[in-house]
């Protein structure tokens, strides 16, 4: 790998860390003072729906500029997100769908840039490479930030822990901002292709789209449903600080095991591995949402997911090197984004109605059934690229 292409891991890696001493704990912020999962689920959809968007916008940019300005921005409006938390305090609550939205434009420009700068700094030969690495560190970051968050966040009564939480992510990314003028690249100077971006011309990629939609379908959704269900059997935010180490620990070590272990010729099966893994890992919960089935799921779900997520990264990246138009490479990106989100989107939509319907916690064991169908699904298609 490059030296840029390390830096880019750096940056990811700190990015992961300020994002794991707030993320999971945000929702929980809001859990503790609505106590309503409706609330929280359609703080996620604005999130969702308007990270696509923002990607439209952070493409304009990257082709018009370079990758590294929509890089910046992302993390500016990181900071500016974490700034608002921390100046509105408890009061935020009445403005939690506007949080969402400004989370999405800084979800928006950032991962833009992450995925348009990993595709630039690497190569069909080193790709898997910079990806494990990449998953490794990140793991490595996610497993110290939660549990550092849940200590402090217990150490304190009310909402003191939480600011300072906010207070620690909000210095993470004002230092990332300026971290982030290391990395240099070229101008651009090239126009956004709009057609392309919604619906590229590339037979394999339909397949890839499947993929990723479905994935999107459980992705984020599933996340935060397990912290919430974690704080209403265990009342502790530590245990979920403790419950996210372990799994940050087996997330790395399971990345590290695919990079030594999965060779291309073994790679369907790695998908058929991590996504029936994902699934099994649910179905637990379905029948019985305890302390023991939640840790269950975490092992089962932290080990396995690396043998999929591999895949489907190294996948999309080598599919806009066969394309052979790599000028379009964010177009492509984009398409990604806006079909995993959509995937998101709908799982959202449908969770909000059913809760609305039914008005019963009780609901979520089936849905959680119903979206772990969804990895399955998505293992199908990438199967089918490989």
């Amino acid at each position: 790998m490059c030296r840029k292409a390390k830096i880019l891991i750096i940056i990811s890696g700190l990015f992961t860390f300020a994002m794991g001493l707030s993320n999971i704990f945000i929702n929980v912020f809001f859990w503790n003072k609505t106590n309503d999962f409706k609330v929280i689920v359609v703080y996620n959809l604005m999130h969702y729906i308007f990270t696509p968007i923002t990607f439209v916008l952070a493409a304009y940019i990257a082709k018009k500029k370079n990758g590294i300005w929509p890089l910046r921005i992302g993390l500016f409006i990181y900071a500016i997100f974490y700034l608002l938390i921390l100046s509105m305090g408890e009061k935020g609550i009445g403005y939690i769908y506007f949080l969402g939205i400004v989370y999405g434009l800084a979800c928006g420009f950032y991962w833009l840039a992450f995925n348009t700068l990993s595709f630039e700094l690497t190569s069909l030969n080193n790709r898997d490479t910079f990806n494990g690495y990449n998953g490794c560190c990140a793991g490595i970051a996610a497993a110290i930030a939660p549990i550092t968050s849940a200590f402090i966040i217990t150490s304190f009564n009310g909402y003191k822990g939480y600011k300072i939480v906010f207070l620690l992510t909000l210095s993470m990314f004002v230092l990332l901002f300026f971290m982030s003028s290391i990395l240099k690249c070229d101008y651009n100077n090239s126009k956004l292709n709009i057609k392309e971006a919604l619906h590229p011309n590339f037979k394999q990629w339909e397949f890839l789209k499947k993929s990723i939609f479905f994935w999107g379908f459980r992705d984020v959704i599933i996340i935060f449903i397990i912290n919430i269900l974690v704080i209403e059997t265990v009342k502790s935010e530590l245990f979920l600080g403790k419950l996210t180490l372990m799994a940050s620990v087996i997330t790395s070590s399971s990345y590290i095991l695919v990079q030594k272990i999965i060779k291309p010729p073994l790679r369907k099966k790695a998908i058929l591995l991590g996504t029936l893994g994902s699934f099994f890992a649910v179905l637990g919960l379905t029948i019985n949402v305890s302390k023991f089935m939640l840790m269950i799921y975490v092992v089962m779900d932290a080990f396995f997911l690396p043998f999929f997520i591999i895949q489907q990264n190294s996948s999309t990246f080598n599919l806009i090197d066969k394309s052979h138009n790599s000028e379009l490479r964010m177009e492509y990106i984009i398409n990604k984004d806006i079909y995993l989100n959509l995937g998101r989107i709908i799982s959202s939509t449908i969770l909000l109605i059913v809760l609305m319907i039914f008005k019963d916690f009780e609901i979520l064991k089936a849905y959680l059934f119903f979206i772990a169908l969804s990895p399955i699904v998505a293992g199908y298609y990438l199967r089918k690229i490989i």
